[in-house]
């Protein structure tokens, strides 16, 4: 009962980046196929089947206090890390709009402003890339074709973006001897529900999930889990 508990916590706090990535698409009217839906929440399941796995595997080596103390320790730390690397995203985030901002000023006031383009430019590469920051931010890249569909190719490459956000959980949750078969076809379940769920309130109301929330309350959520696990094993 205990581990059933903390694997709904872990399979919710997992998928809030899938849902908020979902509502994002629905405000861009970026429509997600069952077949794209179907794909992310496979590769979300293998890669939580995975990460549990390798989880498990260590736990095998470890004593039951050892085990119980490092799986909580790897997801407190995991939760920290990503309340902390949210809150650096924004901060380069609203860097690189200051930057932005000031390089048009000194457009509009005749000096050049190549040197601001340029860190502007840098700056916003660098918080792009294979994750869902990319796809919350920019939902609209991730239709390759421009179709105003997102098809099987092109949600491949959000399902491991999602995906690779969430291994260090699992790993962490596998140590802690989560069951894996559950805890995998829970977070089917759940990818399936969060996608639909998000993509239909951000179609329907247009109401957008800032990554600073998403990051904040998943990392938040991952922290309490850690805890709740150390306490009550």
């Amino acid at each position: 009962m205990t581990h059933l508990f903390s694997a709904l916590i872990l399979c919710f706090s997992s998928n809030i980046d899938n849902f908020a990535v979902a509502v994002a698409y629905g405000v861009k009217d970026l429509r997600i196929g069952r077949l794209s839906n179907l794909l992310i929440a496979l590769v979300s399941a293998l890669g939580t089947l995975l990460s549990l796995s390798v989880g498990e595997v260590i736990g095998r080596y470890l004593s039951d206090q050892v085990a119980n103390f490092l799986g909580s320790g790897v997801l407190i730390a995991i939760g920290i890390w990503g309340i902390w690397d949210t809150m650096e995203r924004e901060r380069k985030r609203n860097l690189s709009k200051l930057r932005q901002t000031r390089s048009r000023s000194l457009v509009a006031a005749g000096i050049d402003s190549t040197e601001f383009v340029q860190s502007q430019t840098i700056e916003s590469a660098s918080i792009e890339g294979l994750s869902y920051e990319s796809f919350l931010e920019h939902p609209e890249k991730a239709d390759l074709d421009q179709s105003g569909y997102i098809d099987v190719r092109e949600a491949i490459a959000i399902a491991f973006g999602l995906t690779i956000n969430n291994l260090g959980t699992g790993v962490g949750a596998g140590i802690s001897d989560f069951n894996v078969s559950f805890t995998t076809g829970l977070t089917f379940v759940f990818s399936l529900m969060a996608v639909s769920g998000g993509y239909y309130l951000g179609d329907r109301f247009t109401t957008r999930i800032t990554g600073i929330s998403a990051g904040m309350i998943s990392g938040l959520m991952v922290i309490g889990l850690g805890i709740y696990e150390y306490f009550i094993p």
